[in-house]
């Protein structure tokens, strides 16, 4: 178990290896790619390839960190050794049947992308773009090419390996070419290329190798990412918003308090003069304003792992700042996540077995065992979904036994007991006193009127957030869907700390409007108002699908969207659990001011 953990701990906070001269580098066969499906398959199970000596899966410590992705790392027979160039080796003469020509034709029509890795390196194509004047990489290179009504497959790559004087490499690039054979030397310009034929033919799969030494200034994944903008519009744009919401909250913290000071409460209900106060509404119901919510059973397991996604969402932020974790590497925020994610079950418990309490719940183990279910249950049942349509179409994205195996024990021996031990000290924990105690008959809501219903304010609140963060999730869905990391990482971090601190400000005005208005069910709208982004983040995810990705076919599509349905309910607990939160806090103070005799 402590060589485990260390293995881990490894992958987490992976050092440099400096290579000597000589010293064997394994390339590791990986995965096909299409920017038109969600479907990968595994590079060395293909049958027109050279197929490796070794055929085993090398799998990461967690497993299903690669599976999620469709990782498959089989090391292949390329040698590479350290600073040793070689020019047009031999990998081998494949023998093609006319299943395999057709299956590669079918392939390099539907643009698929071939990624391989070594040193922890995907390979990659380097790429000019307007948004960074140097050269950046975009992962995988083409399997192959189509001319005029011929087909090509790039049976020739050029492998160039950028390092350091100390010996760590930081670059792998490669680049493709379709060479026929007998003319790797390319004694013309002119040469001929590997055609695909419908026939039985052989193909002969060849390489170069190319060391180039770069400056020691230069970082691994720094070619990846574009680099930080010194003027960003969009996290201007997000200041400002902040900073006027803000203000609208100040107003509020201000009356609230100066009204209540100068107002005195000698009895449970007053009747105020509405011309000198336009907001009295609040004050009506300070005897049902803490009164148990409906459903408060569900409310804290969401509560409890939404603090948990807070926490991962902290702990993710840092460990990008200070570089422990790279979002371009593979696995590696899916690895971060699940550490963060066993780190976040105990406070999450703990704060949900304390709500419970204030909600008078009898059953702290029940409360605990939902905390640790009800969230991660739904998301793992949408993985399984999405899983059992790649098996169908034999997809390397559908999760492995061992993957599962690994995921239900991490949480069945890890997740399941942290929650249940933050669950017993929030349990043990003296309960959350309310400013105001409740009635046992609830006042009367009165009659609402057409804008104060609750679906028009969760659809108005959502707004302000999602123009904060909208740029980012462009970014993030050309990324997923063509491969292209164009995304800036500080500007990316802003924005994202700036959508929850509008998500909470945004809450708390919508809120206080609700109570002025003698509403006082706010326990579930608060959560569900700060959860109202995501369904602009999910609106424009399907409308970005139809109208600007490449992706085609049902499968594809369902399986986009079963992701992107997990990814937008992670985000949606979260965003809604600091909307509750916000909320919650500020309530606590606005009606402890207010003396009731």
């Amino acid at each position: 178990m402590t060589r485990r953990f260390l293995f881990v701990f490894f992958l987490l906070f992976r050092l440099s290896h400096c290579y000597q001269s000589g010293d064997l580098l394994p390339l590791y066969y990986n995965k096909l790619f299409s920017p038109k499906t969600q479907l990968t398959y595994s590079y060395a199970s293909q049958s027109f390839i050279c197929p490796p000596s070794q055929t085993s899966r090398t799998k990461s410590a967690i497993v299903f960190d690669e599976d999620i992705r469709g990782d498959r790392l089989v090391q292949s027979d390329y040698k590479i050794h350290f600073l040793e160039n070689q020019e047009c080796k031999l990998l081998c003469k494949r023998a093609w049947s006319v299943e395999d020509a057709i299956h590669v034709e079918d392939l390099i029509s539907n643009n698929y992308q071939v990624e391989w890795v070594l040193d922890g390196l995907p390979g990659a194509t380097v790429s000019y773009t307007n948004e960074a004047p140097e050269h950046n990489y975009r992962i995988g290179f083409p399997l192959g090419f189509k001319k005029g009504d011929n087909t090509y497959i790039n049976n020739h790559v050029v492998l160039q390996i950028l390092y350091t004087k100390e010996g760590d490499v930081i670059g792998f690039e490669v680049y493709p070419d379709s060479i026929a054979e007998d003319e790797c030397m390319k004694k013309s310009v002119d040469y001929e290329y590997q055609e695909v034929t419908g026939r039985r033919s052989q193909v002969t799969f060849t390489y170069s190798v190319k060391w180039k030494q770069v400056q020691d200034t230069e970082k691994r994944w720094q070619s990846f990412v574009v680099p930080h903008q010194a003027v960003d519009y969009s996290v201007l744009n997000g200041v400002i918003v902040d900073g006027l919401l803000f203000v609208v909250i100040s107003v509020i913290l201000f009356k609230t308090m100066s009204s209540s000071s100068s107002s005195s409460h000698s009895d449970d209900i007053k009747t105020y003069d509405d011309t000198t106060d336009d907001f009295v509404g609040w004050k009506l119901i300070h005897r049902d304003v803490f009164r148990r919510p409906m459903y408060g059973g569900l409310l804290t397991p969401l509560m409890g792992t939404g603090i948990q996604f807070m926490i991962i969402f902290i702990g993710l932020i840092c460990a990008v700042k200070l570089e422990w974790c790279q979002p371009i590497q593979p696995g590696s925020l899916t690895r971060w996540f699940t550490l963060l994610f066993l780190f976040g079950s105990v406070p999450g418990a703990y704060w949900s077995a304390r709500m419970y309490k204030v909600f008078r719940g009898k059953s702290w183990v029940l409360n605990s065992f939902l905390t640790a279910c009800v969230v991660p249950g739904c998301l793992i049942i949408l993985l399984f979904i999405a899983s059992m349509i790649a098996w169908i179409y034999q997809s390397s994205i559908a999760m492995s036994l061992s993957g599962w195996f690994s995921l239900c024990s991490i949480w069945l021996f890890c997740a399941l007991p942290l929650t249940y031990l933050g669950a017993y000290f929030g349990e043990r924990a003296d309960r959350i006193e309310n400013p105001s105690r409740s009635t046992q008959i609830p006042r009367l809501i009165p009659n609402k009127k057409w804008y104060q219903l609750d679906i028009l304010r969760i659809a108005l609140a959502g707004i302000a957030p999602f123009a904060v963060i909208f740029l980012d999730w462009h970014q993030y869905l050309v990324f997923i869907t063509r491969g292209d990391f164009v995304m800036s990482i500080e500007n990316t971090i802003w924005n994202a700390i700036l959508m929850m601190i509008t998500v909470s400000e945004i809450t708390i005005i919508f809120i206080f409007l609700q109570l002025c208005s003698e509403d006082h069910h706010w326990w579930w709208p608060s959560f569900l108002i700060g959860a109202s982004p995501t369904l602009y983040l999910f609106g424009y995810s399907i409308f970005y699908l139809f109208q600007k990705s490449e992706i085609v076919g049902l499968v594809s599509i369902t399986i986009y969207v079963l992701r992107l349905t997990l990814l937008s309910g992670l985000i949606a607990v979260c965003t809604g659990t600091l909307g509750f939160v916000s909320v919650y806090l500020i309530i606590k103070r606005i009606y402890s001011t207010v003396k009731i005799d």
